[in-house]
């Protein structure tokens, strides 16, 4: 009896850490463990692909530390749903690509998405420490990706430590991309700007660029977005909500209300397609001049 326990144990032992060794190995990432058993991880392409060397961060605790990326969900992120790949590159060699289907979903620390009608595949970074941050990124949507109606579908974020989200970058019901402002809004839910015409949105790289003062609430500060050198949103207004005054980035695919699709379709609803998104350029700075933008053939001089 002790000899079979034990073959039992010794099975599970294996079985366990090949799961776990399996669970974060993506290609071009490599992953490290902190004591929480929270994954990180570093591009091994380096800067190509994410510069945080301008701004320090600091964990929920106060304490000071290096930038770090970690995955979203943390447990169980969904297989093959990431990858750094050189074939469609806004600038450099390398830019991210994210594929999220039907039933790609994970677990977090205070949920599970798969029974609360989500799905994602993200990239989270720690909070920035400074009040001004400038955020740079480019965007490339495929034609054949979908954005599935009437779900939502979320492509960036600034998210809140232990709070809800702030601001969102959202595909809408008609295709158009929209800037979504969860901390002030006029009945409790956001407030939405169109920020690019659904005809622009696909099949052709976009270059954005963020620029908000967090200030802790509810003091009130700028809130701006660049969308091809063009500014389309400028604003005061609150940028950190009364939960939370640590922000933090996300980008990728975050669908939520899945059950929408299902209701529509009355309990029997057809598959799904893809959702496929490329990232590149992704930089965050305190200051303009950090983003580096003449990697773009861009300026600061030439934001308008």
């Amino acid at each position: 009896m002790i000899k079979i326990l034990f073959k039992i144990a010794l099975l599970f032992f294996f079985t366990f850490n090949i799961a776990n060794a399996n669970l974060y190995t993506i290609r071009g990432l490599n992953f490290y463990e902190e004591s929480d058993d929270t994954p990180w991880f570093k591009p091994e392409a380096g800067k190509d692909l994410i510069n945080l060397d301008k701004i320090g961060c600091q964990t929920s605790k106060g304490k000071k530390t290096k930038c770090k990326l970690s995955l979203s969900p943390m447990y169980n992120f969904p297989k093959d749903t990431l990858f750094i790949q050189n074939k469609i590159v806004r600038s450099g060699k390398y830019a991210w690509k994210f594929i999220n289907g039907e039933g790609d979903c994970g677990q977090r620390r205070n949920g599970d998405d798969c029974k609360q009608n989500r799905e994602r595949s993200e990239v989270s970074m720690s909070p920035p420490k400074s009040k001004e941050t400038w955020f740079k990124f480019s965007i490339f949507i495929p034609e054949e990706s979908e954005f599935t109606v009437p779900i939502s579908n979320t492509i960036w974020q600034v998210h809140s430590q232990k709070g809800p989200p702030k601001f969102m970058f959202v595909i809408s019901p008609n295709g158009d991309l929209q800037w979504q402002d969860f901390v002030n809004n006029s009945f409790g839910g956001f407030d939405s700007y169109k920020i690019l015409d659904a005809k622009y949105v696909k099949g052709k790289w976009n270059d954005f660029i963020v620029n908000i003062e967090f200030v802790k609430w509810p003091n009130q500060s700028f809130i701006k977005v660049w969308v091809n050198n063009k500014q389309i949103v400028n604003y005061v207004g609150m940028t950190n909500n009364n939960m939370s005054n640590k922000p933090y980035m996300k980008f990728g695919i975050y669908k939520s209300n899945i059950n929408r699709f299902e209701t529509l379709h009355k309990g029997n609803p057809p598959k799904r397609g893809d959702t496929i998104i490329y990232y590149d350029s992704i930089v965050i700075g305190k200051k303009c001049k950090d983003l580096n933008l003449e990697e773009e053939n861009n300026s600061c001089n030439k934001l308008k």
